[in-house]
């Protein structure tokens, strides 16, 4: 698959996840959605698009400009190189730390996030910007000792020789430790996309849009394409090391049912959030490693 054709199939899906998320809240919330624009409101997306494009872009004047305008290009750019780690893609770079020199690459994303409240010159955005920056701490020690777990049981990051070690029996069938770190990651999934009920950055009921505050139009687009790419990924990650990489099959499925877990869950507060991961998330992943570690050697 050619990095072009990745490229055009992300921008595609970003369109079709947009429209379905919109549907699956309107389901949950007993309303009908788009409707307007097209069969179904299949077209609304495109329409938003559009308007999107057309929109002049607003830079406030206290804004820091330079990184104001570069933070979107460079969450896009994360999300994009992340890919190059992935066995499907073309041009991609299969070695023993695949996983996660592809984790580490997202982290980027965050970074640029970060960045782009930083550098908008409102409190809205800067109070943002520091919520994410609590949470990344606390999710990236969660994530690593994940990723700890995982090599424990595979004894690689190479996401080719995973899928070999589970051509008998996917890996949550493997372990009961990797059951528990499979449901763990994919809560961690959500704190890593910024998506409710863990949406520190945002909480548009406290903070406007949070980081996201000042920008608008084009810029506005790339960091929710980065978002939505970022559920893509992380369900992409889950299905191949859990799951026995069923991508067609599973992938889809973990997408949606990341959808349907921020619009059917009340958000979170900031401090019951960090208390999730440094007080639950955390000493249960440690326990993980430890158990997978003896587990394998038993």
């Amino acid at each position: 698959m050619s990095a072009l054709s990745i490229v055009v199939g992300l921008l595609i899906y970003g369109l079709l996840a947009v429209y379905v998320e919109r549907k699956l809240a309107a389901w949950i919330q007993d309303r009908q959605g788009p409707m307007e624009t097209g069969p179904y409101g299949l077209l609304q997306t495109f329409a938003d698009i559009l308007k999107l494009l057309r929109k002049t872009e607003s830079i406030p004047s206290t804004a820091i400009k330079r990184t104001f305008l570069f933070a979107p290009v460079l969450a896009l750019l994360s999300v994009m190189g992340t890919l190059s780690w992935l066995p499907f893609s073309e041009p991609h770079v299969d070695n023993e730390y695949a996983l996660w020199l592809g984790v580490s690459v997202l982290t980027l994303e965050a970074v640029a996030l970060f960045l782009g409240g930083w550098s908008s010159g409102s409190k809205y955005a800067l109070l943002g910007a520091y919520r994410l920056l609590t949470l990344l701490l606390a999710y990236e020690l969660l994530l690593g000792l994940l990723l700890l777990t995982v090599l424990a049981h595979y004894g690689t990051f190479s996401l080719r020789n995973i899928i070999d070690q589970q051509a008998t029996i996917w890996g949550i069938g493997q372990s009961p430790f990797l059951l528990v770190a499979g449901g763990l990651w994919m809560t961690a999934g959500l704190m890593i996309a910024h998506r409710a009920p863990f949406d520190l950055p945002e909480t548009e009921s406290e903070l406007v849009a949070g980081a996201l505050t000042e920008y608008s139009g084009f810029r506005f687009a790339l960091f929710m394409l980065a978002e939505y790419i970022v559920m893509f990924l992380q369900a992409t990650w889950i299905t191949y090391v859990f799951l026995g990489g069923e991508i067609m099959v599973f992938v889809p499925l973990l997408v949606v049912s990341q959808m349907i877990f921020r619009w059917a869950w009340p958000r979170w507060r900031p401090d019951q959030v960090l208390t999730l991961a440094w007080s639950g998330g955390i000493p249960l992943a440690f326990g993980l490693w430890v158990g997978e570690l003896l587990w394998m050697r038993l």
